[in-house]
């Protein structure tokens, strides 16, 4: 039982790790700074997909987080925490709830990756631009295109990401 749960934080923390990087590394700048792109979601649907909706949460808020904050992206990072948290939270539980599991994974990555998208428009639209003024409406449109394409590049390259890890028995949470 000890070793389950330490193998559950080791695994927390790769997890967090590796978002981290795959945004901080992956990133290119968006129409409007300090926004970016990045393939970081990709790594938060792989967490989602072989290792739960804790896993994802945690991987998907700390690390993204972190990534906005060590770009300087400040404003972006309580954001970051509560669309990148949900949107890892909300795919392991549709992995969780669905039986089929080819269905429950592209579902899941499909709402995902809609989270992510409409999860930075609306705060993009709303709130933030009224901490800053280069932010709002426009922007949201400006960065809307981005997103969605973000959205797509992630959701190719962490079902295929999947695909490949899941063929390794040792990756069981």
């Amino acid at each position: 039982m000890q070793n389950r749960s330490l193998k559950k934080v080791v695994i927390d923390g790769l997890m967090i790790a590796i978002v981290f990087l795959a945004t901080y590394f992956t990133r290119f700048p968006g129409p409007i700074p300090p926004g970016y792109i990045n393939l970081g979601d990709a790594v938060i649907i792989v967490a989602a997909l072989l290792f739960g909706k804790r896993n994802a949460l945690l991987a998907g808020a700390i690390g993204s987080a972190l990534a906005d904050f060590a770009v300087g992206a400040l404003i972006f990072v309580p954001v970051t925490f509560i669309v990148k948290g949900l949107e890892g939270f909300i795919m392991g539980i549709i992995v969780e709830k669905i039986g089929n599991k080819k269905v429950s994974e592209i579902v899941a990555i499909v709402i995902g990756m809609a989270i992510m998208v409409f999860g930075y428009f609306i705060a993009e639209a709303t709130f933030l631009g009224l901490l800053d003024e280069t932010l709002g409406l426009t922007a949201a449109f400006a960065e809307l295109p981005l997103n969605v394409v973000q959205g797509l590049a992630c959701a190719v390259a962490g079902y295929a990401l999947v695909y490949i890890l899941s063929k390794n028995k040792s990756l069981s949470y």
